[in-house]
């Protein structure tokens, strides 16, 4: 325990209890408002992760839909092109088949061009 309070002249016991009483009190506000200067800085880091966080996960969200999206359209145009080709080997089936049909016309018609009568 602390031994006994001297006095200065002038000076009463009562007098440095209440200067110390003040000088606690006053740290005791000096520390209230670092923790509140603190308190407010961590709010603030917080609320600026979740900003980070949300940036983040909506560029995580876009590519994740444009991928999609890319894929979906790369599919759709491979079956087109895959349609398309096979109409195209049909087409050309059936054109050779009927030049195959009008082969004898077409020499005559050549040889008539050809050949004076």
């Amino acid at each position: 325990m602390a031994g006994p309070v001297m006095k200065a002249e002038g000076v009463h016991e009562s007098d440095v209890m209440e200067d110390t009483i003040n000088q606690i009190v006053s740290k005791e506000d000096e520390i209230k408002a670092r923790i509140r200067q603190a308190e407010n800085e961590a709010q603030r880091l917080v609320e600026e992760a979740k900003l980070d966080a949300a940036v983040v996960k909506r560029r995580a969200v876009t590519a994740e839909v444009g991928g999609d999206l890319r894929e979906k359209e790369l599919r759709n145009a491979h079956e087109e092109a895959e349609k398309v080709s096979v109409e195209i080997k049909a087409t050309a089936g059936e054109v050779k088949a009927r030049g195959m049909q009008q082969i004898d016309k077409a020499v005559k018609i050549v040889i008539d061009g050809v050949v004076p009568h």
